[in-house]
């Protein structure tokens, strides 16, 4: 197949099945559309929908945020992901607008990444969605499947936007960024795309071969390579034969044994807990993050989501505490309770919680009390390391109060998807 005859089947696919194809975020003009932009950055569009509502009532124009500062437009944006920058950016980008551009979001990409907190990717997402340009926003989502697809061969986003619109017809550029967003947002997921699913198999590389061609990288997260290296120079098995032989004849025995030793400095085998689906949930009480005991009889009659995470504020479970907070509400009404634990105190718990408005309870188990009763303490590696610590992991308890389900491989992002997928 031609790369020509595979843009041309993509294409038509979409233009059949997906005609209609649009941003989900929420605006109704060019600067409103730009500030949602500028706040999506490395955050759902589902939290940006949920924050922006009050912001656009209280700072509808750019000449009313550039009177403001950015302490005050914190408070709006608090939950939304680096905040503490956004906020100034926004403050910023609102100034240059009625400085520079009479309060008017220009047109041009090179105008627009003039303004502050706005990069290529916003600019083009602002030109083609606001003023049908021909531009092509690549973020993760467009870069991870058009290289999947076998579209580009990029390792950059700049050389994926290149190679996009030099094959994409200029009319269905603006149209395939939205296209390509929705697939790799739902569908060709970053850790487990849902091949079974999907109608673009047949002219998909991945699909085709399973593998992630290694020279492009299939994901903008994952910019370097992360290679797991054994430092195997104390064992050389050769030389240890030829040591062997001025003495005696090499046995087996020291070819086996040689062997194993090698494996053994390769392999390592995480904890998991003992726990198993259909055991009694062990019973706890702790205090969470307002100081208030919690404990599993308290939720009779509901279900529970126990989830245990290794440490406030870090990437991964403020990534994994935010998906189970832009989803709470469905989760309540699915009669879910949603608890936190971790050996984090009150305190650290409070702060984490403020600032993410997290609605649900963060159980403050500083001496590990409940992390051992469920058996989420051992041996763990990262980035090469090997340590102990925190297992994380979630429970799902019915309301009879016996294990359901037991998650020991948590898409922190999609974590709320998960839980409500096993539902």
């Amino acid at each position: 197949m031609t790369l020509k005859e595979k843009y041309s089947g993509v294409i038509n696919y979409f233009k059949t099945n997906v005609p209609v194809a649009e941003t989900e975020l929420h605006y109704s003009n060019p600067f409103e559309l730009i500030v949602a932009v500028i706040l999506s950055a490395q955050c759902t569009d589902k939290r940006i929908n949920q924050v922006t509502p009050k912001l656009f009532k209280d700072f509808p124009t750019a000449e009313v945020m550039a009177e403001s500062n950015s302490d005050t437009i914190f408070s709006y944006i608090r939950s939304v992901s680096y905040p503490n920058n956004k906020a100034k950016h926004l403050v910023n980008m609102a100034k240059m607008l009625v400085t520079e551009f009479g309060g008017v979001v220009p047109s041009e990409i090179n105008e627009l990444v003039k303004l502050a907190g706005v990069g290529r990717k916003t600019a083009n997402v602002v030109a083609s969605v606001v003023y049908n340009k021909p531009a092509m926003a690549v973020d993760t989502h467009v870069f991870r499947v058009s290289n999947r697809l076998g579209l580009t061969k990029a390792k950059n986003a700049l050389d994926s936007e290149m190679q996009l619109i030099k094959h994409i017809p200029k009319e269905n550029i603006a149209t395939a960024h939205h296209w390509l967003i929705l697939h790799g947002r739902y569908t060709c997921l970053a850790r487990s795309p849902k091949c079974e699913e999907c109608k673009l198999t047949e002219w998909c590389d991945f699909f085709k071969t399973k593998k992630i061609n290694k020279s492009f990288p299939h994901s903008l997260a994952n910019k370097t390579k992360v290679m797991a290296k054994v430092n195997t120079t104390k064992i050389s098995i050769p030389n240890k034969e030829k040591l062997a032989t001025k003495k005696e004849p090499v046995k087996p025995a020291v070819k086996i044994k040689a062997t194993e030793k090698k494996e053994t400095k390769t392999k390592f085998i995480a904890h998991t807990t003992s726990l198993k689906v259909g055991d009694k949930a062990p019973a706890f009480i702790e205090k969470n993050q307002d100081g208030k005991l919690i404990s599993l009889t308290d939720f009779k009659g509901k279900q529970v989501i126990l989830y245990f995470y290794p440490k406030d504020s870090t990437p991964g479970c403020t990534m994994e505490a935010c998906s189970l907070r832009d989803d709470h509400s469905i989760l309540t009404k699915k009669n879910f309770i949603t608890l936190g634990v971790s050996a984090d105190d009150e305190k650290s718990h409070l702060k984490f919680a403020t600032k993410h408005e997290l609605p649900f309870s963060l159980l403050a188990d500083t001496e590990m009390k409940i992390i051992k009763a469920y058996d989420v303490w051992g041996t763990k590696q990262f980035m090469g390391k090997i340590y102990d610590g925190i297992i994380r992991t979630t429970f799902v308890i019915n309301d009879k109060g016996v294990i359901k389900h037991i998650i020991t491989d948590v898409k922190t992002k999609e974590h709320a998807n998960q839980i409500l997928a096993l539902s």
